[in-house]
């Protein structure tokens, strides 16, 4: 039998790698046209923009391992970026964190180098999952896909619980320490490269909380300007429903005052608006749920793209270790 993953992110990959490592079938659904989840790009003429994750860090042994396969690859490497942090009161200093990785030549480049040889179905949005004769999955377009053995889900809390068997109540209490933040990213494409003394900025107590160069990410062109502005997590939950315009326009007006740019005049302003996309509070498990369902993702621990890898992994040997 087939075990079904829904979601093709970096958690749904790396539970269907180590399920097939181990012997099993595994099937994945996408809503979305391509892998990734939030380790996505955008495409916009000359432009490109990695609108989800900028960046990711290593802490686990095993994730660098995998890592560093990808490295081998071309598909991953090193951002020896000039990062700067601007505290409440203009303050700034280098911006000191891990050392950063990101795909390449675009950040979607690890999640399709790790979707190799699996079997993903796109444009796929389950809607709901019932037991009978197995798992039955039911699609947003009408359709029904029946007999997998188990469900690894690794949607988001709020579009977990919308989908679980209505018996599952233990898992929706589980569900009910887990909430995400919202999040505005602003994508400006400028005609000529930017000349500034820093390749990203990370600010404290604005609407904005950071601003990246995308354009100076390795392997990434060089003869275009594109900048990546995301929006406050607290901010962006309190005007998540806000006029589109009027957030472009905030966020627009604290970007120019940082950089220094009209940035008003940029050819290509694009705003999008991503729903779940960091932890407001997490269960702190490694994953949920015992059986024929299970539940992942990188809000389980705290989030980042480390955390979904784990959670991922950690998803499929609970699986594996209660089945024969």
């Amino acid at each position: 039998m087939t075990i079904a993953i829904l979601g093709a992110g970096i958690s749904g990959l790396s539970a269907a790698r180590e399920l097939r490592s181990n012997g099993k079938t595994v099937k994945i659904f996408e809503k979305s046209r391509g892998v990734g989840g939030r380790m996505s790009t955008r495409y916009a003429d000359q432009w490109e923009f990695d609108h989800g994750a900028q960046y990711f860090t290593i802490q686990n042994e095993d994730f660098r391992a995998e890592v560093e396969a990808a490295i081998a690859s071309k598909a991953v490497a090193p951002w020896l970026s000039r990062g700067l942090y601007m505290n409440s009161d203009s303050v700034v200093s280098a911006d000191r964190g891990g050392n950063r990785y990101v795909g390449t030549p675009r950040m979607n480049s690890l999640p399709k180098f790790w979707s190799k040889d699996l079997d993903i179905d796109l444009g796929r949005r389950v809607c709901r999952m019932e037991r009978e004769k197995g798992i039955s999955l039911h699609f947003e377009d009408g359709t029904v896909e029946s007999g997998f053995e188990a469900v690894i889900s690794t949607l988001p809390p709020e579009q977990a619980k919308a989908v679980l068997p209505i018996a599952d109540a233990e898992r929706l209490n589980l569900l009910s320490k887990a909430h995400m933040h919202a999040c505005f990213t602003l994508m400006i494409g400028w005609p000529r490269p930017f000349n500034m003394d820093w390749d990203s900025l990370r600010v404290k107590d604005l609407p904005i909380d950071w601003i990246s160069v995308n354009s100076a990410k390795p392997d990434r062109t060089v003869d275009v300007g594109t900048l990546v502005i995301t929006s406050e997590p607290n901010w962006s939950d309190w005007h998540v429903d806000a006029d589109h315009v009027w957030i472009k326009n905030v966020m627009l007006s604290a970007a120019s005052s940082l950089t220094g740019l009209t940035l008003e005049t940029a050819p290509h302003q694009v705003l999008h608006r991503w729903l779940y996309a960091s932890n407001k509070s997490s269960p702190n498990v490694a994953c949920l749920g015992e059986g024929d369902i299970i539940l992942c993702g990188d809000w389980c621990q705290g989030g980042r793209v480390e955390g979904a890898w784990l959670s991922g992994r950690a998803a499929a040997r609970r699986f594996l270790s209660l089945t024969p």
